[in-house]
């Protein structure tokens, strides 16, 4: 069924009068900067974010529109019509962004007719996506051969008209942007960083008690449908699309922190932001980290054993500063949080604290670099893993099996306990997620290639579910995980996810 293009209420209303453009003609490109996660709003499933990674491809972004564009003839002068190449532009300039590019686009299939410009006061040649300046009463342009009042309409170039939507939506949504200089366009004052979801663009939807985008009510929710549309054709609409996941009717989890290698902590849920390491100049980056058993404050873990700790979260040592004959790549805790262990990729051990060592693979023949470890439910012993799927148990770790002995086609990147603790996931990098014991498998994301890959996971308190972090950022949730959301901007891959609730008690 073709999506119909709805009245001229739906005619951009954007005021200029506050609406700053820049005078700078268009460079070698704007760099995004990421707000401060301790104030911004995290992104929710239950709303649509406008920052945060695409989900659909140019490819599919194109295919969906020659399904639906009915009579329509795409008008884009200088790209040929070639509607592939302008969402490749969509995607490229909301990646510089943190914006989704990807909703933009479908966007301006709204706003410009699926790109017949029909009945519009904007030509084609203006490259103009959004009816950026067209608010009522304008008179129609015929070209842009001879310019345009002011505000002029003519964007100059494809480039140019995708940035500047771009630009004006995440003015919208981001708060942070009223400090940049160089921009090329920007929301009223009063409006800036008022609509951090698409369900506030139209009439009177935004709480914020103003106009943000359209008159017509609602409509964001229409750009939602038209895209939920192009996501499901695509084939990706569970698991691949993290936005649009309902919650289970027995939904577990209120919250986590997701941190990035950048030194940054996200707060997601309802997990408070409790400091992280951004603005230190750390010798190595960050590669994990864990919870106190409190859920009051957590430690963070570099590359060389450096320990940074927040909240409630004691130092008891580190080998930062210490002669390491393979770099550290994990920790885990103790029960009581009085301790902690660290692994090197040569298997070698470190204690620190009240943790008693079980043993190490240090000096033994190991078949790929040990990535992480994993402590037992009693405290008592830990599972190593390496990156070719191999586990080494130790203390009263029992061994469930591993993925050694066939070739992975793709590393093995974190490891999980099951609920009981009688069983343990691994993650690969592609995604595959593997059970071992009692553990079950919920799902996975293998089949997505839009995510990035996978990066970490979480197990839901109840153990009957799990969220598993992305290389672009986004949470995915699986069993009766909660879907919460993940930061809307993030600028390096999540190294850690550290849970805010407490494991639920067993039931037999």
């Amino acid at each position: 069924m073709m999506v119909g293009m709805p009245g001229r209420s739906l005619r951009l209303l954007v005021r200029l009068g506050t609406v700053v453009a820049a005078v700078a003609v268009l460079g070698a490109g704007l760099l995004a900067v990421a707000p401060d996660p301790a104030s911004a709003v995290t992104a929710t499933t239950r709303r649509t974010p406008v920052m945060g990674p695409d989900v659909l491809s140019p490819a599919q972004l194109a295919a969906w529109y020659q399904r639906h564009k009915g009579s329509n003839v795409p008008r884009i002068p200088v790209l040929n019509d070639n509607v592939a190449e302008l969402a490749r532009i969509f995607i490229a300039e909301g990646r510089r962004d943190g914006v989704r590019g990807d909703l933009a686009f479908v966007q301006s299939m709204l706003e410009t007719g699926w790109l017949g410009f029909k009945w519009s006061q904007i030509p084609p040649d203006a490259y103009n996506y959004a009816g950026i300046y067209a608010f009522g009463g304008r008179q129609s342009l015929p070209n842009c051969k001879n310019g345009d009042s002011a505000p002029s309409r003519c964007m100059g170039s494809p480039a140019k008209g995708v940035r500047t939507q771009i630009q004006l939506l995440r003015s919208y949504a981001d708060p942070s942007v009223k400090g940049m200089t160089g921009r090329l366009i920007a929301a009223p004052s009063d409006r800036a960083g008022m609509a951090t979801y698409w369900e506030y663009f139209g009439g009177d939807n935004c709480p914020c008690g103003k106009l943000i985008w359209a008159a017509a009510p609602d409509y964001g929710l229409y750009i939602i449908r038209m895209y939920s549309q192009a996501v499901v054709e695509a084939g990706l609409a569970r698991p691949c699309d993290p936005y649009t996941a309902a919650p289970p009717t027995d939904a577990s989890g209120t919250g986590f922190w997701e941190v990035t290698r950048d030194s940054v902590v996200h707060a997601v849920g309802a997990a408070k932001w409790l400091g992280d390491p951004r603005k230190l100049a750390l010798d190595a980056p960050l590669v994990g980290g864990r919870v106190t058993p409190s859920r009051g404050g957590y430690w963070l873990l570099a590359r060389d054993g450096g320990i940074f700790t927040y909240g409630d979260a004691v130092f008891r040592g580190s080998t930062g500063g210490m002669r390491l004959d393979a770099p550290v790549n994990g920790m885990e805790r103790t029960s009581d949080g009085r301790g902690y262990w660290l692994v090197a990729d040569d298997g070698g051990i470190f204690t620190f604290g009240a943790a008693k060592f079980y043993g190490s693979m240090g000096a033994k023949p190991i078949s790929a670099p040990i990535i992480g470890m994993e402590r037992t439910l009693s405290g008592f012993g830990y599972w190593l893993f390496g990156r070719d799927g191999r586990v080494y148990p130790f203390g009263d770790a029992k061994s469930y099996g591993s993925i050694a002995g066939g070739t992975l086609a793709s590393p093995v990147v974190a490891m999980h306990r099951s609920g009981t603790g009688n069983g343990y996931w691994l993650l690969t990098r592609s995604g595959q997620v593997y059970p071992f014991g009692d553990a079950r498998k919920f799902g996975d994301l293998v089949s997505c290639t839009n995510l990035n890959g996978a990066t970490r996971m979480l197990a839901s308190p109840t153990g009957r579910g799990y969220w598993i972090a992305t290389g672009s950022g986004a949470v995915v949730a699986f069993g009766d995980a909660k879907p919460l959301g993940f930061p809307a901007v993030v600028g390096d891959v999540p190294v850690a996810l550290l849970p805010l609730d407490r494991p639920a008690p067993l039931t037999r």
